[in-house]
């Protein structure tokens, strides 16, 4: 039997009860993996950490989860407060080779006539985000605060997954992909931000802070590319972020750190952000999860300082984040690894889905201005939800 098509690899994830994709926007990396031969539920780094020492040996597979953004607990998930699975079996799609063994798949194949029922919204989210602005004016110490906003999509009937996996490839190629299943629960990100990468001790991270639409044609295109670079508040922002990563791979003794002077322009589907790659080498003593712990939050997902943060998010936004913007990706057997951060996302279960969306705040905001940019981060997985609905029948 030859190696799987990507059509028998997505049908194999629609009708999996646990399963996940992964895949690197640079086509260097692409996994699918089936069933789950051991999992961690709610673990922190550490216990993520341990939990690697107890998995078998004699048949090495990588590992895929993810970390909840801070402690607050989603109600009713598995998946939301953190999840690590090992799956029974591993399909390495660049490298066409498979691990482990073919599982049973206990799921039938359904048809889909799919609509958007009910959209519901945080339509107060500029009016409970101007207390922010107002602290950090009064409070010059608070530099910055990453507010995010979650909008509830009831549907019909059940996502139509592997639909659903070919949209987000052919409409998101320059995002990194994700997709996680346990049981019912599905979440998904096309995430642009990388947290932390390593290859052989070699890390590679990345500040994504400062965002603007994309043009209508070239010329616009790069006129808003340009008014992005420019802008002041944009490059605060994006600055507080290279800075803050800087200083704590610093802290973590990674050496020869290569932090660019001006950031790069990024451009995603919907958006455009301020972009700079940070490179270096990892301390001997130090590992994957140790750096992702220290990177997170970063000041683009969290704010600056971290605590005071941490504290305005738990009081401003109505819900626990859970695993959006958090660090999402694969461990190696050997340690290596990559962990994504997880936005432009959103969770699913039970014909309900939710999107997630954050935004940059600081003193000179404007509350209305960065509600406007969250709509723009919420369409990458509307979109998809839309794909649903349109392609039936």
């Amino acid at each position: 039997m030859g190696f799987l098509t990507e059509e028998e690899l997505q049908n194999t994830f629609a009708l999996a009860s646990d399963a996940v994709y992964f895949a690197t926007p640079d086509g260097q990396t692409k996994y699918y993996g089936f069933g789950k031969q051991a999992e961690l539920i709610g673990a922190s780094f550490d216990q993520v950490q341990e939990w690697l020492t107890t998995l078998k040996k004699d048949e090495p597979k990588p590992v895929f989860g993810g970390f909840a953004f801070d402690d607050q607990q989603v109600a009713d998930s598995e998946l939301m407060n953190g999840y690590f699975m090992q799956p029974a079996i591993v399909y390495d799609v660049v490298n066409h080779k498979s691990i482990g063994q073919p599982i049973d798949l206990v799921r039938h194949q359904t048809s889909f006539n799919t609509t958007i029922k009910q959209v519901t919204d945080e339509n107060d989210w500029p009016v409970r985000i101007q207390e922010a602005i107002d602290d950090m004016k009064q409070n010059k110490q608070h530099a910055k605060v990453v507010l995010g906003r979650q909008c509830q999509v009831a549907l019909s009937d059940p996502l139509d997954e592997k639909q659903l996996l070919e949209k987000l490839q052919s409409s998101q190629s320059t995002s990194y992909h994700f997709v996680l299943k346990h049981c019912d629960e599905l979440f998904v990100s096309a995430t642009p931000e990388r947290l932390v990468k390593i290859t052989n001790g070699q890390l590679a991270t990345a500040a994504v802070a400062g965002t603007i639409k994309r043009g209508t044609d070239v010329v616009s295109d790069q006129a808003l590319a340009d008014t992005l670079w420019h802008d002041a508040k944009n490059r605060i922002e994006h600055e507080t972020v290279v800075a803050t990563i800087k200083e704590r791979l610093q802290a973590a003794q990674v050496q020869a750190l290569t932090v660019p002077d001006e950031p790069q322009i990024m451009k995603n589907p919907q958006v455009q952000h301020l972009y700079t790659p940070i490179t270096g080498q990892l301390a001997p003593d130090s590992n994957l999860l140790q750096i992702a712990s220290a990177l997170h939050p970063t000041p683009a997902l969290g704010g600056k300082p971290r605590d005071w943060a941490l504290a305005e998010i738990a009081q401003i936004e109505k819900q626990p984040r859970g695993l959006f913007s958090g660090p999402i990706g694969m461990i190696d057997p050997d340690g290596d690894g990559e962990f994504i951060v997880g936005i432009r996302s959103m969770w699913y279960r039970e014909n309900l889905a939710t999107l997630f969306a954050g935004a940059g705040i600081l003193a000179d905001s404007d509350a209305q201005m960065e509600y406007q940019e969250t709509a723009l981060k919420l369409l990458p997985m509307m979109n998809l939800l839309k794909e649903q609905t349109e392609n039936d029948g």
